[in-house]
């Protein structure tokens, strides 16, 4: 499974209660995420950079638009508190795409992509970790298993390698 990436925006979060999330592209003009970064059931490696420190690393196979939304709207009703970073005001985002479509509703069939990408995600949080000292500031969980270790390493190390200040 290959990827694409990064795609990178500047979010700016405004709001108390309830946040606004903004996008800039590189040259600062209000943008829109691109339809394969918010193409639903693609699994997708989704980075947040604060001041050059890589802060929080997570998978998606829904739209990244959706799932940024879920965290930032998230009050702990039903246990799930939202994102760590949603109180900081400017973040960069990158979002490495793969290239596989899943069947969605948890299909056997999308069980070695989804691994694969989880696997990518919690190797790239442990290289953060081996690299800096610390884990990324923001990071809630992580996704760990041994499927594809060796792919998921050498992926983990490209995207850190993309990213890396």
């Amino acid at each position: 499974m290959t990827y694409t990436g990064p795609f990178t925006y500047t979010l700016h979060l405004s709001g108390r209660e309830k946040r606004v999330l903004q996008k800039t592209d590189a040259l600062g003009k209000p943008t829109r995420f691109t339809k394969v970064v918010n193409k639903s059931r693609v699994p997708k490696i989704y980075v947040l950079q604060q001041d050059q420190e890589l802060v929080y690393i997570g998978y998606a196979s829904q739209g990244i638009g959706t799932r940024l939304g879920q965290g930032l709207r998230a009050n702990g009703n039903n246990g799930y508190h939202g994102y760590k970073w949603k109180t900081v005001h400017r973040l960069q985002l990158h979002v490495f795409v793969f290239n596989q479509t899943l069947e969605g509703n948890n299909h056997n069939s999308d069980q070695p992509y989804i691994k694969l990408a989880e696997a990518v995600e919690a190797e790239l949080v442990y290289l953060v970790r081996s690299k800096t000292g610390s884990w990324p500031k923001y990071q809630n969980e992580i996704h760990f298993n041994n499927d594809n270790l060796s792919k998921a390493k050498e992926v983990a190390i490209e995207m850190y390698n993309l990213l890396a200040p």
